[in-house]
């Protein structure tokens, strides 16, 4: 196998704007439909979480806290991804595994420890929105990084 197909195959050939306007049509379409299902889950969260346990009224009130608090990261998720998956292609093995480890490792784990003594099962409904966000955070240098100079 030669270089090329070792990694992705337009990243191997060099073909840089084929990558970049796959990444970016990817991006545009995830965030679009990850808008759409945010916005249907905020409106249904106690509907999709009443399916799980109806007649708990406590278990939808804080279940449906949870899922909209969630909502409000889910239009990042998709450049976290495609950067992810990106880095990983091009065969930037380090930040790509720092990315991917980053979210459940790097923040969730620690926010959870430090949420909950202050804010109780509060903070456990926040902690995952927010290591989203720091995640997104943390992938905006690498993603920026990857499309403007290594795929100069």
């Amino acid at each position: 196998m030669g270089r090329a197909s070792s990694r992705g195959f337009n990243y191997g050939a060099k073909h840089y704007d084929r990558i970049k306007k796959a990444f970016w049509f990817c991006l545009r379409l995830s965030t679009a439909l990850l808008v759409i299902l945010a916005a249907l889950c905020f409106m249904l969260a106690p509907d999709i979480i009443s399916v799980f346990r109806k007649d708990d009224a406590e278990v939808i009130a804080v279940g449906a806290l949870a899922l909209r608090l969630q909502c409000f990261s889910f239009p990042f998720v998709g450049w976290i991804l495609l950067v992810g998956f990106m880095l990983q292609t091009m065969g930037k093995g380090i930040p790509a595994s720092i990315l991917a480890f980053s979210r459940q490792g790097l923040f969730l784990i620690p926010l959870i420890f430090l949420l909950v003594p202050a804010l109780g099962v509060l903070g456990i409904q926040a902690a995952a929105p927010i290591a989203d966000f720091c995640t997104f955070l943390l992938s905006l240098p690498l993603g920026i990084r990857a499309l403007r100079k290594d795929l100069a």
